[in-house]
């Protein structure tokens, strides 16, 4: 758990490996622990839900050139499900908060390592974006997601300012990878920290929190070049937008989204297949409907997990969105609502909500490494969850 953590954005190495090996592992465990084990109801809910994206997958790979790209972010999260099964069965209620160190201590080395990674490359190299060792978008995704959890998990922690450095570590690294669908998850997972625990934080603290908060970001935005720099960017993109010019970053996004829907129009129920959408897309521009950027794109990609689920997904792709982003935060919430003291509900919450958001202007499932821990924490953070539950009700 500590390792995938800390290879996720401070090292070149990919955490698919940690997992990759976990599952192998968790197999093994489950053949040597078979007479013991049993399968509960939630467990195959559990991995229902964790198989959604490749079940909704699979209409576009058959009616289309049955290429493993379809599938691979699906296969990814299901390779997580041996994961889940075995942590299930041997976590006691005595190792919760041993697994919650580890937990904290990946966070922590992980976030700090991105950050100082993301300092280094804009500061020192003179690089305009930090990308890590991956693209700057994912890098400002999975940044978002570290930053979620570090400040979710500081409450009732031993390590909490530890883990309130590795936030705001986190968040540097979300501002200087320039990925603006990451800076929407900065203001969205404060207001659900701090609405979660507002009784426990008390008036003060919020209120110097809505006074602080607000100066930081205009610190960030006046005098951090790189964050300056998109930022106008955004300002002028949506004045061109407001004039009628969408062909701008932003304005290619809405134009992404209207190409996603006619491809949802042509085959509701599973959706297009790539090399249709691509037809799609060129019939499109010839009639001067989207611009040559947007018409050209390979695969036709959406822009947003939404959207590409409705253009090759169709329906049945929208209700497996519904399982594997809607019905996992509907469950935290509902078990953080009726123990306000398990942080790992709230965790688990504050995960689904960060890939939600940055869901709006990115496909980030579809990246393997972003699909395969999405699952994997979902999982963990499940686990841990429902450890804490029995340990609450056998005290």
């Amino acid at each position: 758990m500590m390792i995938a953590l800390v290879l996720l954005v401070a090292t070149p190495v990919r955490s698919t490996v940690v997992v990759a090996l976990l599952m192998l592992y968790g197999i093994a465990y489950l053949v040597a622990n078979r007479h013991s084990f049993q399968m509960m109801a939630l467990d195959w809910w559990v991995v229902l839900l964790i198989s959604a994206l490749l079940i909704g997958r699979i209409g576009p790979f058959v009616v289309g050139d049955y290429s493993s790209r379809y599938l691979s972010d699906g296969l990814h999260m299901v390779a997580t499900i041996p994961i889940y099964l075995m942590l299930r069965h041997a976590l006691g209620q005595g190792g919760v908060l041993r697994f919650r160190a580890f937990l904290e201590r990946g966070l922590i080395l992980g976030a700090i390592g991105g950050g100082l990674l993301a300092i280094y490359q804009t500061q020192w190299l003179g690089m305009q974006r930090a990308d890590g060792f991956l693209f700057s978008i994912n890098f400002g995704y999975l940044n978002a997601i570290l930053m979620t959890l570090a400040l979710v998990l500081m409450a009732g922690s031993p390590r909490r300012w530890w883990l309130a450095l590795a936030a705001l570590a986190a968040a540097a690294a979300v501002l200087l990878s320039g990925a603006r669908g990451a800076w929407l998850v900065i203001p969205v997972a404060l207001l659900l920290v701090g609405l979660a625990y507002a009784p426990r934080l008390g008036w003060k603290w919020l209120a110097a929190g809505a006074v602080v908060l607000p100066l930081v970001a205009v610190l960030a935005v006046t005098q951090v070049p790189e964050v300056e720099r998109r930022y106008q960017q955004t300002i002028s993109e949506v004045q061109r937008i407001q004039s009628g010019n969408l062909n701008t970053s932003v304005g290619y996004r809405f134009q992404f989204w209207y190409a996603a829907m006619e491809a949802f129009k042509q085959r509701p129920l599973i959706g297009l297949s790539y090399p249709e959408r691509e037809a799609l897309n060129a019939e499109l521009q010839a009639r001067g409907e989207i611009a040559p950027f947007v018409g050209q794109s390979s695969r036709g990609h959406a822009h947003s997990q939404y959207f590409e689920m409705m253009a090759t997904g169709g329906l049945i792709g929208l209700l497996a969105l519904v399982g594997y982003l809607v019905v996992p935060g509907i469950y935290h919430a509902r078990t953080w609502w009726r123990d306000r003291e398990n942080v790992y509900a709230m965790a688990g919450l504050g995960l689904t909500v960060s890939v939600a958001v940055c869901g709006l202007t990115e496909v980030l499932l579809q990246q393997e490494m972003i699909a395969a821990m999405y699952a994997y924490l979902q999982g963990v953070l499940l686990v841990l969850a429902l450890a804490w539950r029995r340990a609450g009700q056998s005290a």
